[in-house]
């Protein structure tokens, strides 16, 4: 597949932009400004100069609310050597959006034409080879009346002109990506549930014959998440991408989603969504802590985390009661999970403690919000009581600390926040109970991150 370069007017360059595009100081750099030519010189001239003429009139620049490229005029570079701009805005004249593409040749800008659309606003842009045929297209995603229901079109150059292709499919969210291993990319759009219909991935396919893309593949997704916190693609096996998809209820709770394509059933899986005797769909990720997917272990595949809480002794306090999150890979031979590491999340001092493998289940953990304390034990499943003291990790202010004794510690992280400073410090006890469990001081400080 052929890579495409892209660049963005942005930062310094961007600044210098958003002043040619919006005018004077008096004009502002709102949504809701509307442009009126200021002096200019060079290709800012000439695009702004585009623009005024094509718009006809006073005009809004619009800028793009989500996705990698914020700005109202995005300039991308093609693998064949082209350079493309996308000027977005309204007019005055109506109450659609639009867009004017234009191609940089020799030393000038010249538009190739533009488009208008319906919606209310910019969702995001996106410029990608979709047909493989060396030149880029621009995918804009519209916003609607309906928050979270957007439309998607594709705008193609075709003899030197802009052809547009709105795809019929609302969505929330799309991503592309080569799902299906053809070595071409697929767009995939991931719509919430509404009043006409439940909650959906599409993937959709250019097609050669009718020069659009079109639907291919579908799969329900979870209805009972009513927001998409997260939504990447990336490896969840040595050679199946994915989609990974964090998002949360009406009671904030979170699960995580991961759509692939499965070459035996030739359709979209979604193996972390089961059901149970009784019928019912459930999600092994459903969880209260906001966790997203992530490479948690550097290996180039995404984990899930699945949450549970540790052993404890009855008469414990369930606030002190830690919650571990086993980060797991998804099997797309079976769809079964396997757990690559174990960690503990500490959100209220900032941290995360990786927990070594040799403990599995002969170590449990309580903590201390007051005494912003975390502290490790031998667990006895037999008699379901704690044991010995491994390790306690502590967050001191920086005053605390250098007044404390510090021969008993081991400094592990000094870190800012808000101007205040804070230490995040690791303690070492040493059982003969165990022996193996023993944590060492490399161990300790390699096991410590930061969130």
């Amino acid at each position: 597949m052929k890579s495409i370069r892209k660049r963005i007017i942005s930062a310094a360059a961007g600044m210098c932009c958003l002043l040619m595009f919006t005018g004077c100081s008096e004009i502002g750099f709102g949504d809701q400004a509307m442009l009126r030519p200021p002096r200019a010189t060079g290709d800012q001239a000439a695009m702004q100069q585009i623009i005024s003429e094509e718009a006809a009139g006073s005009y809004t620049l619009k800028y793009p609310q989500n996705g990698e490229y914020r700005s109202a005029v995005n300039i991308f570079n093609s693998s064949d050597g082209m350079e493309y701009a996308a000027a977005l805005y309204s007019t005055e004249n109506d109450s659609k959006m639009h867009v004017t593409i234009m191609v940089h040749e020799g030393e000038q800008w010249r538009s190739l034409g533009s488009c208008s659309n319906s919606g209310t606003g910019v969702d995001r842009i996106v410029y990608q080879d979709i047909n493989s045929d060396g030149i880029g297209e621009f995918l804009i995603g519209w916003t609607g009346y309906n928050p979270g229901v957007n439309t998607l079109s594709v705008y193609s150059l075709d003899s030197d002109t802009v052809r547009e292709t709105p795809l019929e499919e609302p969505y929330t969210d799309f991503v592309i990506t080569d799902l299906t291993g053809d070595n071409k990319d697929d767009i995939v759009l991931l719509s919430l549930r509404n009043n006409q219909a439940p909650s959906s991935a599409t993937l959709m396919q250019y097609s050669e014959q009718d020069k659009r893309p079109i639907s291919k593949y579908a799969i329900e997704l979870d209805n009972e998440v009513t927001a998409f916190n997260s939504v990447f693609s990336g490896m969840i096996d040595k050679t199946t991408t994915g989609i990974i998809i964090d998002g949360e209820n009406a009671l904030e709770q979170n699960t995580t989603q991961v759509i692939y394509y499965d070459k035996n059933v030739r359709n979209l899986v979604n193996p972390l969504i089961t059901e149970t005797d009784g019928g019912q769909k459930k999600n092994v990720t459903f969880r209260k802590e906001v966790i997203t997917a992530r490479d948690i272990n550097g290996d180039g595949i995404i984990e899930v985390p699945v949450i549970s809480d540790m052993a404890a002794p009855k008469d414990v306090k369930a606030g002190c009661i830690c919650s571990c999150t086993s980060w797991k890979q998804i099997d797309t031979k079976d769809d079964s999970l396997t757990a690559k590491m174990n960690t503990i999340f500490n959100y209220n001092d900032g941290y995360y403690f990786v927990m070594p493998e040799r403990w599995g289940t002969d170590v449990t953990a309580l903590s201390d919000s007051e005494e912003r304390l975390l502290t490790f034990y031998i667990w006895s499943s037999k008699t379901s009581s704690l044991g010995d003291k491994l390790l306690e990790i502590h967050r001191f202010s920086r005053s605390e600390w250098d007044k404390m004794d510090q021969t008993d510690y081991i400094m592990l992280h000094s870190v800012n926040n808000g101007g205040r400073e804070y230490i995040i410090a690791g303690r070492i006890f040493i059982t003969q109970a165990i022996e193996t469990l023993n944590i060492s001081k490399a161990e300790l400080e390699r096991n410590v991150k930061l969130i």
